[in-house]
């Protein structure tokens, strides 16, 4: 959720998974101003699905939310595969290019979420006390925070592009916490080596 400071106007993003009814109709009676993913496959009140559409920015009504006025665009997303549409929808008259916009910033928080998740933790997330979650929470969002300016450390020149998250955690934590490795390998070897000798007295 992001909120503008000047006119104090609350803009909500949300993905496909919250293009409902009930959720389109509580942003609009709230006075917010939604930014919501939706599928291409739903159909307007004329009988065209979304992804017919031939003109961005056009002003639609959805048949399960008659009297509210929608404006869609659509985003190309770059895939492994090649390029996949998806499309935006907002409660509010906006030029296209803002639509887009303001939907894009959707993608950057979800990969945010997507690297804590698969990357620091919050994927084995099973913490059911208060304090227990704050902990958690505390210590993924350190390690993140770790990585980051490991990454800012690291590199030569300022670039825009996504860093490898698992190839900064492994540097971070071999910097951090090798000795710890290395402890471990030299009691593995004493014990190895006091096995061989065992075996070899015999």
């Amino acid at each position: 959720m992001e909120v503008r400071q000047g006119n104090r106007d609350i803009h909500v993003l949300a993905d496909a998974a919250f293009s409902s009814k009930p959720f389109i109709q509580g942003v609009v009676d709230l006075g917010f101003q939604g930014f919501i993913g939706i599928p291409g496959n739903r159909t307007t009140t004329t009988g065209v699905q979304l992804k017919s559409l031939q003109k961005q920015g056009m002003k639609i009504e959805l048949p399960d939310l008659l009297g509210i006025p929608i404006w869609v665009c659509w985003i190309w997303l770059k895939t492994k595969t090649g390029k996949e549409q998806r499309f935006v929808i907002s409660t509010a008259p906006r030029s296209p290019a803002n639509i887009r916009q303001t939907g894009k910033r959707r993608w950057k928080i979800e990969a945010f979420f997507k690297t804590l998740k698969s990357r620091f933790g919050f994927g084995r997330f099973g913490q059911h006390s208060k304090m227990g979650v704050l902990r958690y929470l505390r210590l993924s969002l350190l390690s993140y925070q770790i990585c980051h300016f490991e990454h800012v450390d690291s590199q030569q020149e300022v670039t825009s592009c996504w860093p490898d998250w698992g190839a900064l955690a492994r540097t971070v934590r071999q910097k951090l916490c090798g000795w710890v490795r290395l402890s471990e390998l030299k009691a593995e070897l004493k014990a190895l080596n006091d096995v061989l000798d065992a075996i070899s007295i015999i």
